[in-house]
Order: C-alpha cells, then structure tokens, then sequence
C-alpha cells in the first residue's frame, strides 16, 4: 500500500464516478485542523459517455501515482500511513438504549471503515449505509459517530462524521468519506466540556472494544445501526 487515498479516497471516487456526474476538479480532503491535501482524478468517457475499466491498467496506474506521491512526499510519509485500520459490519440488531436493545431501523445496515494515524492523530473513513429511513438526527454536530462504549451499552460520542449522503442513483445507498484530524468536537456537553475534547485516536488503538460506531435517525433515536470496532 503506498497511499491511504489508494485504499479509501480513490476507491470512493472511482465508485462515485461511475454513478455519479464526472468532475476533473481536485478533491479536498480537509481536517478539523485547518490541514489537508488534494487529490485529482480525471475519467476518460469516450464518445458513448462511458469506458470499460480495464482494472489491471488502472491498478497500475494506482500504483505509479503512488510510487510518484511517495517519492514527492518524501519526509513527510507518515502522512500518508495507517497505524491501524478496523472494518465495521454494523446492524440495527445491534443498537441499545443504555443496555436496553431497541432493533434500531430493521433492514437497515451499514460498513464503517476507519484507518487511523495516531501520530497525527488522525482518522480516515469510509462509510455507507444501505435501507436508512427517516432523517439524520442526534443532540451532536451530525448523527455519525464513534462512541465510546462496550457491546450492549451505550456511551458518549468521541467523534462526529460528516452524515452520509444519496450515491449514486440508488437512493438506498448513502456513503461519507474524507479524514478528520484533532482536536475533535462532538457539541455534545459531558460534564461541562465537549465529549470530544482531549480524545486521541490512539485510546481507540489502545481498546478497539471499548468504541462502537453508529448513525441515528429521526426514526430510532438511540441508532439506526451500531457495529463494534472490535
């Protein structure tokens, strides 16, 4: 792997440019800490308005971009590394209202995939919800989150994602993806400070169990899916 844009951003752009309008502009890929880089991708539609991908090409071209932003980045490939990376199945039989399950949306379900950077304290992610109902809805800044708490309990959020939007055509298919970097708000008030505050992507690293992720729903406030991290 030479770049985490091969892993999640690229993957998420091409999928998108294939369902959705074909853009040449770069894409930003901004952090809560002002940071970020840029990243473009240009499609070739031919004269039909579409070109067969031919997927070894275009895993080599992945790679020559790779090798090519490695050599640029030099120094700076850390911004580029995982120091760990988790794959969340999440389901609605899954969400609890403090230790009480509520079935959350049925026929609902969700992937969330994260690759963290705790140097820079950092997490990408890669998120689709399939049959979500109602509307995104929650106390915090967005109704996507990572809590803290352990498998049948609930807890605070430590991280707010940007919600899910329509992919594509397929109205049923809503996906998010992008990177954020600390420090982290949530807008959500514990104890008298933002149940962000002084989170650190590595305490996810240090107990993967102890953190779920979910999104919430005008139509199951406690979450409409939830899948631990580990």
């Amino acid at each position: 792997m030479h770049t985490f844009f091969t892993l999640i951003t690229v993957a998420s752009m091409a999928l998108g440019a294939i369902a959705a309008p074909v853009s040449s502009s770069p894409v930003d890929i901004g952090t809560s800490g002002g940071g970020g880089f840029k990243i473009q991708l240009t499609i070739d539609l031919g004269e039909n308005g579409r070109k067969d991908v031919d997927a070894k090409a275009f895993e080599d071209k992945l790679d020559k971009a790779g090798d090519k932003a490695d050599h640029e980045l030099d120094g700076k490939k850390q911004l580029f590394d995982f120091t760990s990376m988790f794959f969340v199945n999440a389901i609605p039989e899954d969400v609890v209202n403090g230790t009480e399950p509520t079935g959350g949306i049925a026929g609902a379900s969700g992937t969330f995939n994260f690759g963290i950077n705790n140097i820079l304290n950092m997490i990408c992610y890669d998120i689709t919800l399939h049959n979500f109902q109602g509307d995104f809805s929650s106390p915090a800044t967005t109704a996507t989150h990572i809590h803290e708490a352990k498998k049948g309990a609930s807890g605070p959020p430590r991280i707010s994602f940007p919600n899910p939007e329509v992919f594509g055509d397929d109205p049923t298919v809503m996906n998010s993806a992008g990177c954020l970097k600390g420090p982290f708000v949530t807008g959500v008030m514990v104890d008298g400070k933002d149940s962000g505050e002084g989170f650190h992507v590595s305490m996810i690293e240090a107990d993967p169990g102890a953190f779920m992720s979910d999104t919430h729903s005008s139509l199951a406030l406690a979450g409409a899916v939830r899948g631990q991290l580990a």
